[in-house]
């Protein structure tokens, strides 16, 4: 038996297994949407700087070995060899020199004209000072601004190199994880430029839960929150809980002329549970009903209790009869002559 596909309706994708991916597709989306801030805080930083509307824009991400990342890069080229505080590891930031020499130009209060012809030299001492404090400091500052979910220490540009070597920067054979983006400067004198981040992936790979999810797990926070001295404060204090059950809408006229004993019709089904709510913050959901000769409701999806409260106490009677939790009181509606 033989299988016959049509080649048209396939295709073909590259995979080097002597170096397999260790980052998840799933997990390289979320980093570059966390990398936003990284974009928006470099944008503003080198538009301060250079006195031109500048604009970052994510364009690619890519896996490579340290060897074949510097392989790549023309030379000469910027790169900055940066201690990146939030995984106590080095990463790097590199630029197209011939974009950065642009910049410096127009910090230095020339033109800037990319018209003009790319320029493709080393740079002097006084410009590579400004690229060291004037483009890869501030995208230092950027990546803290990023990752400041997971530290809030300072990350340090170490060193610039014009003509790297893999030798010089560690094993050849580390992997890293590269996020490109094109910054373009628009106006007169419209240019463009590339700038790549390349994080070591071994140590980036234990902070992505951390980093994705907000600094620390949902989990994590509920179990600090009900292990700190303030604690028993924040369970013992009193909540305004109110049950929401719908609304109507009508004319301005007809609300001026509402009289006592008028009925108004709300749009909530008398089946559907009303909204168990606190500050306007939507809680869960009960049941409405009567206790006695009160009107109450019944807890239909509680929110999620803290560690030591249990559930509400038993004597509830039958399906529609109120509860109530320690520390939180119903509001009492005694219009009955309500109708839904």
């Amino acid at each position: 038996m033989s299988i016959v596909t049509d080649p048209r309706s396939t295709s073909v994708s590259e995979v080097d297994f002597r170096r397999p991916s260790r980052v998840s597709r799933d997990a390289i989306v979320a980093l570059e949407a966390n990398h936003e801030l990284f974009a928006r805080r470099l944008s503003t930083a080198w538009s301060a700087s250079s006195y031109a509307a500048l604009e970052v824009e994510h364009v690619a991400t890519d896996q490579l070995s340290l060897d074949d990342f510097v392989r790549s890069l023309p030379v000469p080229t910027v790169l900055g060899v940066v201690h990146v505080a939030a995984l106590e590891a080095t990463a790097f930031v590199q630029l197209d020199m011939p974009f950065a020499l642009l910049v410096v130009e127009r910090l230095l209060g020339g033109p800037g004209d990319a018209a003009m012809g790319a320029i493709d030299r080393r740079p002097t001492e006084l410009e590579q000072a400004l690229l060291s404090h004037e483009l890869l400091e501030p995208a230092v500052v950027a990546i803290d601004e990023a990752m400041k979910e997971v530290s809030a220490e300072t990350s340090e540009l170490r060193s610039v190199e014009i003509a790297p070597q893999p030798l010089q920067l560690g094993s050849p054979g580390d992997l890293l994880l590269l996020l490109t983006y094109r910054v373009e400067i628009r106006g007169d004198l419209p240019a463009q430029g590339l700038v790549t981040i390349a994080y070591p992936v071994a140590p980036l790979v234990p902070q992505l839960d951390r980093l994705l999810l907000g600094g620390r797990a949902g989990d994590e926070q509920v179990e600090d929150l009900n292990a700190s001295p303030l604690a028993d404060t924040v369970l013992d204090a009193t909540l305004d809980v109110r049950v929401r059950i719908g609304g109507t809408t009508m004319d301005a006229g007809v609300l001026a002329g509402l009289q006592p004993g008028d009925v108004l019709r709300l749009d909530h089904p008398v089946d559907r549970p009303a909204d168990l709510v606190v500050d306007d913050r939507h809680l869960g959901t009960a049941h409405l009903g009567k206790r006695g000769r009160k009107v109450a409701v019944q807890i239909a999806e509680p929110p999620t209790p803290p560690r030591g409260v249990g559930p509400a106490a038993p004597g509830a009677q039958g399906p529609t009869a109120g509860v109530s939790a320690p520390g939180t009181h119903l509001t009492d509606h005694r219009d009955e002559g309500m109708r839904r």
